[in-house]
């Protein structure tokens, strides 16, 4: 059986599915497993929605990140990539044409022109106590 579950908060993504669509836009701009997008988050909103979060063992009063700008119109959504005037790695090729899935893992992609890069730069933080990439402790994820 299959479920879609619609959320912003990852965290809670993390804890209910094995596998993790982020879309932006009406698109699918990363896919993979939970624990792939979590550990090597390769397409700058999947990084702003993980630097968005309250969790990580941030204390209260640690300032939360916000994605500048808004989302675009999706009646009239801009030409290439429609995250790009709101990413700090955007260029000329993100507004000229939309990024194709590139492959960042075996059933990892990020629609970025920038994700072969970006996948290699790993999250500094933990996103949550007890994600998926760090262990339970009974030797499992």
């Amino acid at each position: 059986m299959g479920v879609i579950f619609v959320t912003h908060d990852l965290s809670v993504a993390a804890q209910i599915a094995d596998k993790v669509a982020v879309m932006y836009a009406g698109r699918i701009v990363e896919y993979g497993s939970v624990r792939d997008v979590l550990m090597r988050p390769s397409h700058p909103y999947t990084r702003g929605l993980l630097a968005s979060t309250i969790h990580g063992g941030r204390s209260r009063d640690a300032e939360v990140m916000a994605i500048p700008g808004s989302p675009p119109d999706m009646r009239r959504l801009p030409p290439g990539c429609s995250f790009a005037l709101r990413c700090g790695y955007a260029d000329r090729e993100c507004t000229a044409s939309v990024p194709a899935a590139t492959p960042i893992a075996a059933a990892h992609t990020a629609a970025c022109f920038k994700a072969g890069h970006l996948s290699g730069v790993v999250p500094q933080h933990r996103p949550w106590p007890g994600w998926p990439g760090e262990p339970r402790g009974d030797g499992e994820r």
